[in-house]
């Protein structure tokens, strides 16, 4: 079978799409990508045919250079407002042309796109094709989207598409909506009954097998993993706390900056400095998981049995960090958080034994489910329907 799956430079929405995809290649299906430029070499590095869209904008959210969305200086209402005009519905015209003439030029058996992009789905469905949606953040249908409605049933009049009368009614249409969290996490499931449509696949990573293994013993001294987000946040200075503060700690951290922001501090003995590295290759050995609380990062150390200090910044990270707590396998700071109360906290989390077996159980738990690989399943059910 043909995949074409379609995303947008977001954070970290590209690397479930890719494990994903790569799981479906395992069983012999092709998958191509369609998506930004900034995007192109991660997937072609995996192996995956790539094209750019030809006339939607070029949207890169993680280069503090080129992005129009600038969330580390700008207040939550214009931060908002430029998501709605830059990458959610302003474009979703060019969107929604962009992928009815890929279907044209290409065709394909179905369809996954990024949950970002309304008006690439507006487009599948104009080309008669069968769309997954994939949601990569915890579900959630917030009222304040139709304030993008009026561009989006635009973008659907020209594409000869009926009008909505809900920015999520488009989503309910699709044929299936993955969520890439499972359902213990998701705060939505406390106050809204899901649309049939939705299910939740769980974390997503190249190998769904290592999940849960027993990992013996953990490093001596401890490995704590240092992540915070590889798109830019305005992040130097906490980075520079972090680094400051696990220097105190009797552990070897591995910090890893991302690639679009600058170290300029001392580093320390203890402290291994790195732009990137896979989470996989890591988490196995780790103690602890020092992270901005992006959900990507955050499945990550559940799926591993990690715990978690979380340092929420913005976007969707203050959620994770609130639910990390909730399943006791983790603790949760302000993003201003001194050196001394970071490595005040890490210590605690370290020393926790409450926290170390809830993280363990709930790894056992998300392995069991990711070993049936429901989102693989979902993507050929909706070619075969």
């Amino acid at each position: 079978m043909k995949y074409l799956f379609v995303t947008v430079d977001g954070g970290g929405n590209l690397q479930p799409a890719l494990a994903l995809a790569q799981r479906l290649r395992a069983r012999d299906h092709d998958v191509r990508f369609m998506g930004g430029t900034s995007q192109r070499r991660a997937i072609e590095e995996a192996g995956f045919p790539f094209s750019r869209f030809a006339t939607a904008p070029d949207i890169g959210l993680g280069d503090p250079s080129t992005s129009p969305v600038r969330d580390w200086e700008d207040d939550p209402d214009t931060v908002f407002a430029a998501l709605c005009d830059h990458v959610w519905f302003g474009p979703a015209a060019a969107f929604g042309r962009d992928v009815r003439d890929e279907l044209e030029r290409e065709p394909c058996d179905g369809i996954l796109i990024d949950y970002f992009l309304p008006g690439a789905v507006a487009g599948a469905e104009a080309a008669g094709v069968p769309v997954a949606v994939l949601w990569h953040t915890t579900f959630g249908e917030w009222p304040v989207w139709n304030r993008g409605l009026p561009a989006l049933n635009q973008a659907r009049g020209e594409l000869g598409l009926s009008a909505l009368e809900d920015v999520y009614d488009q989503y309910r249409r699709a044929s299936r909506v993955l969520v890439a969290t499972f359902e213990e996490f998701d705060f939505a499931l406390e106050r809204v009954t899901m649309p049939s449509n939705v299910g939740h696949v769980g974390p997503q990573f190249a190998d769904m097998a290592g999940l849960g293994l027993p990992k013996g013993s953990r490093r001596e001294p401890p490995l704590v993993l240092v992540s915070l987000s590889t798109s830019y946040q305005g992040q130097e200075d906490l980075l520079r706390r972090v680094v400051q503060a696990v220097a105190e700690l009797p552990v070897h951290a591995l910090v890893t900056t991302g690639f679009k922001v600058s170290f300029d501090g001392p580093v320390p003995e203890n402290v291994e400095l790195r732009s990137w590295v896979p989470h996989e290759d890591v988490l196995a050995d780790a103690s602890l998981v020092i992270t901005h609380a992006g959900l990507g990062t955050v499945m990550a150390a559940i799926g591993h049995g990690v715990p978690l200090l979380c340092l929420p910044m913005g976007r969707d990270q203050h959620g994770n960090a609130a639910r990390v707590e909730a399943l006791g396998i983790g603790r949760s700071l302000a993003d201003s958080a001194s050196p001394h109360q970071i490595a005040a906290a890490a210590l605690d989390v370290l020393a926790d034994d409450r926290i170390a077996s809830r993280a363990a159980a709930l790894a056992e738990s998300v392995a069991v489910e990711a070993r049936h690989d429901e989102a693989v399943h979902q993507l050929e059910a909706l070619v075969r329907r």
